[in-house]
Parts: C-alpha cells; sequence; structure tokens
C-alpha cells in the first residue's frame, strides 16, 4: 500500500503488514493508519570490529572446535536492523516480598524473532535515528505496534512475579499489583547473519551487532572430540550398571535401578551433545532473565 510522510509528504509503498513506518526521504518515523510521529525513535550503532572475526575466534575455543577453524572461509555477512519495543516495567505484589523491576525488549518483525524472543538487550548506547541506517543493512519496518509489544511484556512480568509470589506461598491476583509501565521506544537493533564454510559444509552463526557477543552459532566437531565422547559416555553407562549390580544386591530391583538410570541420565547428555558431527553455542549465559547489562 501506498502512504504519506506526515512531515515532507512524500508517498512511498509500504507492506500491508506493517503498523510503523519510516519514511526514507526525512527519516521521520510515524504510525501507518494515524500518521501519527513515533516520538521515541533510536537505533544501536555498529561496532568497528569483524563480526566473522569475532565468531571464529569464539568458536575456535570450544571443546571439540578444529584447531584451524579461524581460518575458515566466510561466505556472507548480512546486516539485519531489526525493531524492538523497549519498555521499563516495575511490577510488586502488595503484602509480598513479590517484585520485577525489567527492562524488557518486544521483537516487533518476525525475522529473528526467535533469536531474539528473550534477549539481554543493553539499554545504554542507543541514539536517535538516522535514516541512514535504512541503507547500511536489512531494514525491517515493525509489524506489531507498540500497544500489543506492550501486552506482551506486561504478561512476561507478571508471569515471573505470580512465580515468586508462589514460591513465597503468597496468594495472586491482578487487583494486589502495583504496576509501572514506562514506553522507553522504538529501537532498531543491529544483528550480524554470517555464513561460513569449513570441511565443504556451511555453517550459521549470529552476532550482535552492537557489542560483538554470539547470540548463537553452530560448529564442527572434530572426529576425535566424538570419540572422547563416546567413550566417555559408555564409561558412565558402565559405571551406572555396576552401581546398579551393587545396591541391587543390597536393595532389590530398586537399588539396582537407583544405580542405573543416574548412570543413563549422565551419558545421554554426554552422547546426545558430544557425538553428533556439529554443535550448537551460544556466549550468553544460559537462563539469563532481563538484561545482563544492568546486573
Amino acid at each position: 500500500m501506498e502512504v504519506e510522510c506526515p512531515v515532507c509528504s512524500a508517498k512511498f509503498k509500504v507492506p500491508d503488514t506493517i503498523t510503523v513506518t519510516t519514511c526514507p526521504y526525512c527519516g521521520t518515523t510515524f504510525e501507518v493508519q494515524s500518521r501519527e510521529k513515533v516520538g521515541d525513535h533510536f537505533f544501536f550503532p555498529v561496532i568497528n570490529k569483524d563480526p566473522a572475526g569475532l565468531l571464529l575466534k569464539f568458536l575456535s575455543r570450544q571443546y571439540g572446535a578444529p584447531a584451524d577453524i579461524v581460518g575458515a572461509k566466510v561466505e556472507s555477512k548480512t546486516l539485519h536492523y531489526t525493531p524492538v519495543h523497549f519498555f521499563y516495567i516495575h511490577a510488586n505484589l502488595k503484602d509480598s516480598t513479590a517484585e520485577e523491576v525489567a527492562f524488557i525488549g518486544i521483537p516487533a518483525t518476525n525475522k529473528l524473532k526467535w533469536l531474539l524472543e528473550d534477549y539481554p538487550f543493553p539499554v545504554r548506547g542507543k541514539r536517535f535515528f538516522d535514516e541512514s541506517i535504512v541503507k547500511k543493512g536489512k531494514y525491517y519496518e515493525p509489524e506489531i505496534s507498540k500497544e500489543e509489544a506492550e501486552k506482551i511484556a506486561v504478561e512476561k512480568v507478571l508471569k515471573q512475579v505470580k512465580e515468586e509470589a508462589e514460591v513465597s506461598g503468597d496468594y495472586f491476583t491482578m487487583d494486589k499489583v502495583d504496576l509501572e509501565v514506562v514506553y522507553q521506544g522504538l529501537v532498531h537493533y543491529p544483528i550480524w547473519e554470517i555464513f561460513y564454510v569449513y570441511g565443504g559444509k556451511k555453517f550459521l552463526g549470529y552476532v550482535d551487532g552492537s557489542t560483538g557477543i554470539v547470540i548463537n552459532a553452530t560448529y564442527p566437531l572434530t572426529q576425535e572430540a566424538r570419540k572422547k565422547a563416546g567413550a566417555l559416555g559408555a564409561g558412565i553407562i558402565g559405571a551406572g550398571v555396576l552401581f546398579g549390580l551393587i545396591f541391587g544386591k543390597l536393595a532389590g530391583m530398586w537399588g539396582f535401578f537407583s544405580g542405573l538410570i543416574p548412570g543413563i541420565a549422565g551419558a545421554w547428555v554426554i552422547l546426545f551433545g558430544g557425538t553428533k558431527a556439529e554443535k550448537e553455542v551460544s556466549q550468553l549465559i544460559g537462563g539469563h532473565r532481563g538484561s545482563i547489562h544492568f546486573r
């Protein structure tokens, strides 16, 4: 469909699915239907470091990675500027210790949504939007509105407060929640998508363009590492059988399984992750919540 910029009156076409767009001529961001300006529009600048170099250097330090992976051929590097709605949310349950303070970014497009769903975005470092970034990479317009994003963000925080209340034995109801929501603005965030080739096979990695953190990547496991993982897994299973036989003599069938089952469970983790041809890794700490930049 065709829209008209409320500032410079330029007309240009946008996809029917988007709710907010940025004028390619003057850089004004506005609501498609109402043509009202979006006041708080920012972007994060890209750091002056080669993202492929950061990715391959990180992978070279991983268990079982080939020693020469830093010299892998980089096939392509694509910079994605993905729209994210940012919110500050403070929620606490009255007469309870259950409380959450969070800076949350809600991806406003389906592109890379799976990657950024619960990503700990930094808040410091953003700048007021510069229309020149539209031509520096793949630029995506928001597909969900601020109101829709706010609903998602609030639900996430309320879920955390409810979980805290349950742990404390407190009764959770919406009328007992004090909620403060502050919209921090629409931010276009840079993500590098990198394809590299090693041993004739193609692998993929994603690097945060603002911080240089490797968000997600895969790499090939060497044959030696896979053999070691297989041997270790088999050894753990063997130990589980041995302890099972010992406990079985003392406590019968239940004793046998009490030794065998933990051994199989421990071996499964090693065998499943260590004997595959490739492995998936991330530089982020698992189980993060909120933003690592505010800890």
